[in-house]
C-alpha cells in the first residue's frame, strides 16, 4: 500500500488535483480550460493532440498514440464537466484536499478521478515505448452532466473504433450497462376556479393531479416485473410539480416533470405510449405528454470475450474473482455502443459520492484505476 500511495502522489494525484482546480461546473461547463490543460500535459508525453472546439469555452480533448503495427482502437473516455457544488463544503470545493488516504473536491469522484487515472496510465505506456500496435485514444469530452454534447460532437467526426472504457465512478467493478432515462413534461389540464367555491364537477387540476400520480405508482408496479439479466427493472419518479396562478385560484393547470428510467431498447416512442395508456386507464385522457430529455439505456453483452478480457485484467489486480456489474446511474456508454465500439464502465470511486457535498475519491482507488488502464492497454494493444 506505501508504494502504491507513493505513486498516486506523484502521478494520478497531481493530475487530479490540477483538475479539480479547474472550475467546469455544468452549465455553464468551461470545459475548454481544462481540455487545454490536459492538451499540454499529454503533449509532452508524445500524444498528438486535438481540442475540439464547441463554443462558449466548451471543447473537448482527444490525444492519440499510434501503434508501431496495424491493430484496434482502445479508447479511453471521461467527461470533464462537474455538477454545481451547492451546499455547506468543509473545504474549498475547487481546491483539492487530501485527507485520510481521500482527495476531496467537487469532480474527483465523478469523474475527474477516473480521467486523472486514464492520462497516468497512458503517460505510463508512453514511457515504456507505447502501445505495441493498433492506436490509443484518450477522449474527455464536455456537457456529459447535461445533453451530451461533447460525445456526440466527437462521434460525429471518429473514425471507427474497438473498444472503449468509460471511467466513471464503479468502485473499479467491471460495468456492462446501464439504464437510459427520459424526462418528460406531464401537462394536466382543469378549470380554474375561485379558491373559496367547491369543485362540484371534479374537473380540477389539482385533483386530477393527484390521480395522476397514483397512476405512476400503479406503472411502476406493472414495471417491477420487467427483467434484465444485470440491470433493476424500469422505474418512473416525479421530480418537479408546478402549479400556480393566485393565491385564491385553483389554478387550470399543472405541470408535472417524470423521470422514467429505462432498459436498454426503450425507445422514446415506446415511453410516450407506455405513459399515455397509463394516464388513461386512470381516466385522465386530456394530459399532454411533451418530451423533456431521452437518452437510451446501453450494455454490453455479459457473454462477449471483450467483458471476459475485462474481468480477467481486474481479477489479476484484486487477486480475486469479479463479475460484470450494472451502473446504477446514466451514463455516455449507449452512445458509443451504437457507434459499434464495445463498451465497459470501470473507474474509481463510489457512486454514492457523486454529487454530493464533501465529494471524495480514495487515493487507493486512483492507483488501483492507473494499475488497471495500463494493464488494459497493454492486453489489447500489446
Amino acid at each position: 500500500m506505501g508504494q502504491v500511495m507513493c505513486e498516486a502522489q506523484g502521478g494520478s494525484l497531481e493530475i487530479l488535483k490540477g483538475l479539480v482546480g479547474i472550475d467546469t461546473t455544468n452549465p455553464p461547463g468551461r470545459e475548454r480550460e481544462a481540455a487545454l490543460w490536459l492538451e499540454g500535459l499529454l503533449e509532452g508525453h508524445g500524444f498528438l493532440c486535438e481540442v475540439q472546439d464547441l463554443g462558449d469555452g466548451r471543447a473537448n480533448l482527444v490525444a492519440v498514440a499510434e501503434g508501431r503495427a496495424q491493430g484496434p482502437e482502445l479508447l479511453l473516455n471521461g467527461h470533464l464537466d462537474v455538477v454545481p457544488a451547492m451546499g455547506q463544503w468543509s473545504a474549498p470545493p475547487f481546491k483539492a484536499v487530501v485527507r485520510d488516504g481521500k482527495v476531496y473536491g467537487r469532480g474527483s469522484c465523478d469523474m475527474k478521478g477516473g480521467v486523472a487515472a486514464m492520462c497516468q496510465a497512458a503517460i505510463r505506456v508512453m514511457e515504456k515505448g507505447g502501445p505495441g500496435k493498433g492506436r490509443l485514444k484518450l477522449v474527455f469530452v464536455a456537457d456529459e452532466e447535461c445533453s451530451n454534447l461533447g460525445l456526440r460532437a466527437y462521434l460525429r467526426e471518429m473514425e471507427e473504433g474497438d473498444f472503449a472504457i468509460i471511467g466513471e465512478p464503479t468502485g473499479m467493478e467491471v460495468a456492462v450497462a446501464h439504464r437510459g432515462v427520459s424526462r418528460d413534461y406531464i401537462d394536466i389540464y382543469g378549470e380554474a376556479h375561485h379558491a373559496a367555491l367547491p369543485d362540484t364537477k371534479q374537473n380540477s387540476s389539482i385533483l386530477k393531479t393527484a390521480q395522476a400520480i397514483v397512476a405512476i405508482q400503479t406503472m411502476n408496479q406493472e414495471l417491477e416485473g420487467w427483467r434484465h439479466e444485470i440491470l433493476p427493472p424500469p422505474g418512473i419518479a416525479v421530480t418537479r410539480l408546478e402549479a400556480y396562478e393566485k393565491d385564491n385560484v385553483v389554478p387550470g393547470k399543472v405541470r408535472m416533470l417524470t423521470d422514467f428510467r429505462l432498459l436498454p431498447g426503450m425507445e422514446k416512442e415506446e415511453v410516450s405510449r407506455f405513459l399515455r395508456q397509463g394516464f388513461s386507464r386512470a381516466g385522465l385522457d386530456k394530459v399532454q405528454i411533451t418530451s423533456h430529455f431521452y437518452m437510451p439505456g446501453g450494455e454490453i453483452p455479459v457473454s462477449d470475450s471483450y467483458v471476459a478480457w475485462m474481468l480477467k485484467v481486474r481479477g489479476e489486480i484484486s487477486g480475486s474473482l469479479h463479475r460484470p456489474q450494472a451502473f446504477d446511474a446514466s451514463c455516455e456508454q449507449c452512445f458509443l455502443a451504437n457507434a459499434g465500439i464495445k463498451t465497459i464502465i470501470c473507474g474509481p470511486g463510489n457512486l454514492a459520492q457523486a454529487h454530493t457535498v464533501d465529494e471524495y475519491v480514495e487515493i487507493s482507488q486512483l492507483e488501483t484505476a492507473v494499475m488497471f488502464y495500463e494493464r488494459a492497454i497493454r492486453e489489447i494493444l500489446g
